[in-house]
Parts: structure tokens; sequence; C-alpha cells
């Protein structure tokens, strides 16, 4: 008794070239969340860093009356004010490194730290054994990381065309910059990043802490910041 076999279809071309448009579909809108995902966690990272840090700034700050002197970061090499943090008394155990900062420009960059700035109120930033002791002991403080655009906004006038004023860690806070004029004022938002401009956008994560130096300027970055 003979059977009649069954013939086998397989997929034609078109249901082959559907299911691969519907995959590509899902794959462009799967993947831009996933990478705006990444970006959002890597923000909460520095912010939960710069929690910690101020946390051991202000530690810091009880035992010794100070604030540590500023410190740029291992991108130009000082380290002194993270150092203070971490010896001989242990402040924070490690100095976290800056998750946005490992594709920065310019040939000094290599370890991606936070960068520190710190001086006293009316007199201006905490020295380093290479230049003279001047706002030291330190009663105010600034971090930044490099934000999401992996671009340093703080590196002064010489790498930004469109800037005024030098926004340099080791310059705060930043005596020579005119504390209410409404120009500096607009170009310090600048330096913020703001994640409602997109979720890569310009600007720095900053945190201040310790005493507010007067003027607008200051008003403006301490509310626009975590403090």
């Amino acid at each position: 008794m003979r059977f009649a076999r069954k013939q086998r279809r397989g997929f034609t071309l078109i249901e082959l070239l559907i299911v691969v448009a519907i995959i590509a579909i899902l794959a462009m809108i799967a993947v831009p969340n996933f990478l705006e995902a990444q970006t959002r966690a890597k923000v909460s990272r520095c912010k939960s860093d710069m929690r910690s840090l101020a946390v051991a700034e202000e530690a810091y700050c009880v035992d010794w009356n100070s604030y540590t002197n500023h410190a740029e970061g291992a991108d130009r090499g000082n380290l002194q004010g993270w150092c203070q943090l971490t010896t001989p008394v242990a402040y924070i155990t490690n100095i976290p490194s800056d998750p946005f900062g490992e594709a920065q420009q310019g040939p000094w960059h290599l370890i991606p730290l936070y960068e520190l700035g710190a001086g006293a109120v009316g007199i201006g930033s905490a020295g380093t054994p290479s230049s003279p002791e001047k706002g030291f002991p330190s009663n105010t403080w600034e971090m930044s990381g490099h934000g999401p655009d992996h671009w340093d906004d703080t590196m002064g006038v010489s790498n930004f065309p469109g800037h005024t004023y030098n926004w340099i860690e080791s310059l705060y806070p930043w005596m020579k910059i005119p504390a209410n004029d409404p120009a500096a004022v607009s170009e310090a938002l600048g330096l913020l990043y703001d994640p409602t401009n997109g979720t890569v956008s310009a600007g720095n994560i900053l945190r201040f802490g310790g005493m507010k130096p007067p003027g607008q300027l200051f008003e403006v970055l301490f509310a626009n910041c975590l403090k």
C-alpha cells in the first residue's frame, strides 16, 4: 500500500525579507534605548561617586579644619588633593574613576579621574607644592566629571574659543570671574550637563560644597548642581 508523501514547503524570499525587516526595525528601536540606558547609568554612577567624595571631603575638613588642595586629576598628573583623602587617613578607600573620561581629548588624558578645585572664599584657590599656597586652609570646593560627551568643558579659554572666562578647577573659586556679570552666569550654566537637551549632550557633571562664594554666579551654580 502506497502513502502519498506530503510535500514540504520552504520559506519564500518575500517571507525571509519580511522577517529580516521586522528584526531590523526592532533593533533600530532597542539599540538606542540600550545606549541611552547605559548613559543614564553612568550619570547615576558619577553622582554616586561624587556623593562619596563629598562625604570624604567633609570628614577631612572636620579633622583638619580645611578641605584638601585642588587636584586636577590624573589627566595632568596632579593628585595631591585626592591623595590627602586616602593617606595617611583613609577617608575613602580609593578614588573612583570618571566613567566618561576614557575617550578624553588632548595628550594628557591617560587615567580618567574626577577633577577637584578647592580654595578659600575671598582669597582664591588652594596651592600645591609647585605653586604658592594661597587659599589654604580652604573652605569651598568643586568637583567635575567630563559628562556623556567625553569633553572637559573646564579646560580654559585656549581650548574653548567661545569661552570668555577660565573655568579651570585649579583656579576655583574663580576670583577673576565677575560673579554678578550676566554673561558669566550664562556661560557657567553652559558648563552644566542637562539630560533634557539629550542623553548625550554637552556639559560637565559638577558638584559644589563648603562655603558658597558671594555673587549670582555661585547662587546659580550651587542651586543647579548637587550639593
